[in-house]
């Protein structure tokens, strides 16, 4: 046992002596190569930017992507995969796009640029939402699949980097997103209420509530939801949601409805009694 313990020190100590000797004899012949290799590599990223500035994006693609194969440690590397990722952006490959930039992330997320991938992922997200057009429903009708990719990512991104220039931006463009899926909500629960399935409706809107507090569209839902416990004839729980819109937005124009609502509920209970 000894002597094999001694066997397999002594071989380790010749292999470190080996590699020592390899590595200082070759030493002007190895940084030799790593200069090569790396200005090889920028050359080769910067023809890719020249396409790429040129708006050839075709060009650049294939040159970011010999980046990629050829010179995969070196530190362009990673910025070709960036490049590759808005080259598919710039041509409207958004799903392709959306994909490269969060395979970016998470390949790279301590690069420098992690907080540009991140914004442009939710981005590419946003661009696959369903746009308002004549001969189509409306967008709050059809799938709030990529509606909901866009809100996540922009959520995610706001508070993963909130020191980012484009943090403006993606708060505008969530605020915008998140009333987007309020519409959705409160459409599936009008058409609930074209059902008569009251129930539905309002736990539909409960959830807009739970799921969209910092909506600007709240306070319509809570109208509908108050009008909605109105119809089922649950006067206690309509008047809750009434008072709840008089407290948080007072400021608001359904505020003043609210009050009327509970004005009315008021006179009926009066006169019950």
């Amino acid at each position: 046992m000894t002597r094999c313990f001694t066997v397999v020190l002594s071989y380790a100590a010749v292999l470190l002596f080996g590699l020592a000797f390899l590595a200082t004899a070759g030493c002007g012949g190895a940084q030799d190569n790593m200069l090569g290799y790396a200005q090889s590599a920028e050359k080769a990223y910067e023809k890719g930017m020249d396409d790429f500035e040129d708006e050839d994006c075709a060009g650049a693609e294939k040159t970011f992507e010999e980046v990629r194969r050829k010179f995969p440690f070196s530190r362009f590397a990673p910025l070709a995969e960036l490049r590759i990722a808005d080259c598919q952006y710039i041509q409207g490959s958004f799903s392709s796009a959306a994909v490269s930039y969060q395979q970016f992330l998470k390949t790279h997320p301590t690069h420098e640029d992690a907080h540009y991938a991140a914004f442009k992922k939710a981005m590419s997200y946003y661009e696959l939402i369903p746009g308002d057009y004549l001969i189509t429903p409306p967008p709050w009708e059809r799938d709030q699949a990529s509606t909901r990719d866009a809100r996540m990512a922009f959520d995610s991104f706001i508070k993963t980097y909130p020191g980012s220039a484009n943090v403006p931006k993606a708060t505008q463009l969530l605020e915008e997103v998140e009333n987007a899926l309020v519409r959705h909500e409160m459409y599936v629960a009008k058409f609930y209420l074209s059902r008569a399935d009251r129930r539905a409706a309002a736990v539909r809107l409960q959830g807009i509530r739970t799921q969209f507090p910092s909506s600007s569209l709240v306070p319509e839902a809570m109208l509908l939801q108050a009008q909605t416990y109105l119809e089922m004839a649950q006067p206690d729980k309509a008047r809750a949601v009434l008072e709840e819109i008089v407290a948080y937005f007072p400021a608001h124009y359904q505020s003043l409805r609210a009050r009327q609502y509970l004005s009315a509920i008021d006179k009926v209970a009066g006169g019950a009694i």
